[in-house]
């Protein structure tokens, strides 16, 4: 089945439509509204743009004050309401029917607690942005193990529905680096959960169950030192069989040709042009590159075999252009992009305006007016192991109008050495696996009569190469499938320990049943 012509990806919906613990040294707060308390070290001036200043503490009593009032709001919430965020930005693209119940005031939770940078953790609250914790710790030479590509995506948000980037294939997903975390529960109580005590159920429990068991008030997290430059050299390929063979190599190794490999993900372009960029730190001084302004990240990686950016500018690297999907606005025409204001280059920006065309349903009346149908949002990260990425992607290209689509491999570590058990039982990866996430994100003709034909027919060739996917976005399997893929029974058990009343939806109402 091939469904309609190549497009090229975008952004979905509008394509076609527009051209805790003590802290042992400096605590630092992300908030962006604070005066600067001093200047930044030259040490480490060379990790941050220039000019930036170190944010002041959040204080641990107004972290307190928060949690009361996150609290406050959750017992104003009527009997048998469902309980719900009251937050008006996501990174999901899942539709939701209206809920008109209060929800939870999480306004208060969006610092930096603490850096330590001796033991090299952070503690921050549930809805503190990484932008806001890479900003706090790059000052330091540390960072999160795996920073999640988009800058508004909130380190609790990634803790319950699993994060991704280049350190995977080293670090595993987000959460692997959580070392606590404090959780208000369906139930109305705020536990913490760790790995070995009480609530290490809850803890293991967490990731992928997307707000569903309770959500994270504050989380522990490791950091590891960096060096103030990434160095990347682009590899082409012409055969899908190559990559995927150069990806188990990296993730068995960790090096390529006798040089250590920190970051690697890659893009596809066609069946016959894909890119692996391998990432090393370095402290080496030298020019670097700046994809903030007129360049393009994504289109340098057909044009040079090497290149350089400063750590930031790396973290950083897919959310200027929210990957390649800026272009579905014009953001990418020369042109345009000298007039679009360079704060606005972002992905929370881009977000809005998919907001915006959602609520008036531009595309769609574009479509009525050339006489096509509807269109299909097919928005889906997935993960097939490593062995399939060929035939996974190959099926891709030849099957479904997107184009190009990113690589990031992945491997989940056991639970303890040698431990064969899938460690997280709602994303039951096997520990020590070498994965790959294949991301594609834009819109396709709908087919008459079948709602989400492309994504079900996506979601079964996953599953029959022995894959997952992501839940942030559309999904259409029936509760045995979903049961079977996602940790039925234990997800079962933790619904009744921390959730008895039902005043979460559970992950099958959420993910497909858009509740």
């Amino acid at each position: 089945m091939t469904v309609g012509s190549r497009a090229a990806s975008g952004a979905p919906g509008v394509l076609h439509a527009v051209v805790g613990g003590s802290c042992k040294s400096l605590c630092v707060s992300a908030l962006s509204s604070a005066p600067a308390a001093r200047r930044l070290t030259d040490v480490g001036r060379r990790f941050v743009a220039p000019g930036s200043d170190l944010p002041l503490i959040d204080d641990e009593a107004l972290h307190k004050q928060a949690v009361a009032v996150l609290l406050d709001s959750y017992r104003a919430i009527p009997p048998g309401a469902r309980v719900r965020l009251a937050k008006r930005t996501s990174n999901l693209f899942r539709t939701r029917n209206n809920n008109e119940s209060p929800g939870l005031d999480v306004s208060g939770l969006r610092g930096v607690l603490t850096v330590d940078a001796e033991a090299l953790t952070a503690d921050v609250a549930g809805m503190c942005t990484f932008e806001n914790l890479v900003a706090a710790t790059l000052p330091h030479g540390l960072a999160p193990f795996v920073v999640p590509q988009l800058k508004t995506i909130t380190v609790g948000g990634a803790a319950t529905g699993g994060g991704i980037e280049s350190t995977s294939f080293r670090s595993g997903l987000m959460h692997e680096s959580v070392v606590e975390m404090d959780v208000l529960t369906g139930s109305g109580d705020i536990v913490t959960a760790t790995p070995s005590e009480e609530h290490s159920d809850l803890f293991a429990g967490f990731p992928n169950s997307y707000g569903t068991l309770g959500y994270a008030t504050r989380l522990r997290v490791r950091l590891e030192r960096i060096q103030p430059f990434v160095h990347l050299r682009h590899l082409r390929f012409s055969r899908l069989e190559d990559v995927q063979a150069t990806i188990a190599q990296i993730a068995r190794a960790g090096e390529h040709s006798g040089v250590r490999v920190d970051y690697l993900d890659g893009v596809v372009f066609s069946r016959t042009e894909s890119y692996l960029t391998l990432g090393t730190l370095t402290d080496t001084p030298g020019p670097t590159s700046d994809y903030t302004g007129q360049q393009v990240y994504y289109r340098s990686i057909q044009q040079r075999e090497t290149d350089r950016l400063t750590i930031h500018d790396y973290l950083w690297r897919w959310d200027t252009d929210w990957f390649w999907c800026s272009r579905a606005f014009g953001a990418q025409n020369p042109t345009v992009r000298r007039l679009w204001p360079a704060r606005l280059r972002r992905s929370s920006f881009y977000w809005k305006l998919v907001a915006l065309e959602r609520r008036f349903g531009i595309a769609d009346g574009i479509e009525r007016l050339h006489h096509r149908p509807p269109l299909e949002r097919v928005v889906q990260d997935i993960e097939v192991p490593v062995q399939r990425t060929a035939d996974f992607v190959g099926w891709f290209m030849d099957t479904i109008p997107i184009e190009p689509v990113w690589l990031c491999p992945v491997r989940v570590h056991p639970k303890s050495p040698g431990d064969p058990a899938p460690p997280w039982p709602l994303y039951p990866m096997p520990p020590d696996t070498t994965y790959v996430n294949v991301g594609f994100w834009s819109t396709v003709p709908s087919t008459p009569g079948q709602p989400g034909a492309t994504n079900r027919l996506i979601e079964e060739q996953v599953r029959d190469l022995g894959g997952h996917k992501s839940l942030y976005s559309d999904s259409f399997y029936t509760a045995n499938e979903f049961a079977a893929l996602y940790g039925g029974p234990t997800y079962r058990d933790l619904k009744e320990r921390y959730d008895p009343q039902s005043r979460l939806p559970t992950l099958y109402d959420k993910a497909v049943r858009r509740q």
